[in-house]
């Protein structure tokens, strides 16, 4: 049976295999001749970093990711958006940099080569990958939790066939059943061996399962079951906090204030990202001031007071989107009468109306990467309604997030708030350079999809 990493890795193989058919082809077509060994190497050593690329994008489009279920079609889609944009990345590439490397600027093969590349990506990821991939035998599993975040663990791990385990049964530990020890113990053990069950993921921060804990213990160290924590499993699998097991006990364990070597080095490549984009904002300001004018009364800029890093308060400026400042309502409220404008729809779309923020990233108040800052006024209301909320304060706020690249929209209520939260939480917990990179990679999913608002 192949694990869940193995099977990535094997799909890694059969991408480089597709990406180095699709190059041989394209210098097939280009020469109409076998090409030499010398004439490959060179092409080769061209097109590696559009490889590496396009991994990368197919990491951000969760090509890797068997928890995320894509349709034959979504991945249809996305393919041609990945190695389109690839190749457009690929023209810049080779008049910049293709100089140092063999002296070639190969546009002809560039284009060959994306459309070989799309068709044998589709064939390997649509049509083989699937077949070749097929899981052998999972392990059976029980759960033992209860709640609605745990019943969609259940529902996605059975779900996707590609989990090297699934839950075959689920003990739901009940008040009554703390009233007699010996019974919730039996239901314990009839479940495994009728079941033949070895693995059982519990949830170990419920009082109620106090009393299994013991008799698991025992089966774990005589290596007759494997006990998982179902917080951990959770967050594996849905990239995501359990809001079960939120509490100040999860902050001291979890939250880890004292990065300093991390921090430094963030707040170095915000500087350094920021400075040209600050270029890329000048140039567009007088045709975006423009268009603000043009389609609605109003200011350009607008000023908002937003929590910042450690809930302090600071001022940030984006350009208007809407008919009026924005003062921290959602937009499906039923009283709210501000409305996106026509202009501001695109500039939402494109983050355009973002880039004004670049000088609170220059500041120190925001970062590139973090959660989203709240506008006080609803900060504070969330904050009152949502125990734990300001946890996603411990670090610095961003322009995009972990939440922003794994919710299509803002939220516009409070329990689609409480799903944020549990993506910014998982976030502050596992926060590194390597994640950062995977956010700026999906924030770039998110734009050529062209999906948020």
């Amino acid at each position: 049976m192949l694990k869940l990493k193995s099977k990535q890795f094997a799909l890694l193989l059969g991408d480089a295999g597709v990406a180095a058919l699709a190059l041989f082809l394209a210098l097939f077509f280009r020469f109409f001749d076998v090409p030499e060994q010398e004439r490959v190497t060179i092409h080769f050593n061209l097109f590696l970093p559009l490889f590496f690329l396009a991994v990368a994008f197919y990491y951000s489009f969760d090509f890797y990711d068997f928890s995320s279920f894509q349709s034959k079609l979504k991945q249809f889609s996305r393919l041609i958006n990945i190695h389109v944009f690839v190749g457009v990345l690929g023209l810049a590439y080779f008049y910049l940099f293709a100089g140092y490397v063999g002296g070639l600027t190969p546009k002809t093969v560039l284009v060959l080569y994306t459309g070989a590349h799309i068709a044998l990506a589709v064939i390997w990821r649509i049509f083989i990958a699937p077949l070749f991939l097929k899981p052998g035998g999972r392990a059976k599993t029980l759960l033992i939790a209860e709640g609605d975040e745990y019943e969609e663990l259940k529902r996605t791990v059975n779900g996707h066939t590609f989990y090297p385990f699934y839950f075959t049964s689920h003990l739901r530990v009940t008040e009554e059943d703390l009233k007699s020890e010996e019974g919730s113990l039996s239901v314990l053990r009839h479940i495994l061996e009728e079941n033949n069950i070895n693995q059982v993921v519990i949830d170990i921060r419920d009082p109620k399962v106090t009393l299994l804990l013991p008799y698991l213990y025992n089966l774990a160290s005589q290596r007759k079951v494997h006990v998982f924590d179902a917080g951990l499993v959770y967050q594996d699998v849905l990239k995501k906090m359990p809001m079960r097991g939120i509490g100040h006990f999860w902050f001291f364990e979890s939250v880890h204030l004292n990065i300093q070597m991390y921090e430094a080095i963030k707040r170095v490549v915000d500087v350094v990202l920021a400075l040209p984009w600050i270029v890329l904002w000048a140039l567009l300001h007088p045709f975006v001031y423009l268009a603000i004018k043009l389609d609605s009364k109003g200011d350009v800029f607008i000023e908002q007071e937003r929590f910042g890093f450690g809930g302090k308060v600071v001022k940030l400026y984006k350009y208007r989107t809407m008919t009026f400042s924005d003062r921290g309502k959602w937009l499906k409220d039923k009283d709210n009468k501000n409305r996106v404008t026509r202009v501001g729809y695109w500039l939402r779309k494109s983050r355009i109306d973002e880039l004004p923020q670049l000088l609170a990233i220059i500041q120190g108040d925001l970062s590139f990467i973090g959660p989203r800052p709240d506008i006080v006024a609803l900060g504070g209301q969330l904050s009152a309604q949502i125990p734990y909320y300001m946890m996603r304060y411990t670090v610095r706020p961003g322009l995009s997030g972990w939440a922003q690249v794994n919710q299509e929209l803002p939220p516009q209520s409070l329990e689609e708030t409480k799903i944020r939260l549990q993506y910014d939480l998982y976030y502050v917990k596992n926060r590194s350079l390597f994640l950062d990179l995977v956010i700026m990679f999906k924030t770039v999913k998110v734009l050529v999809l062209r999906t948020g608002m």
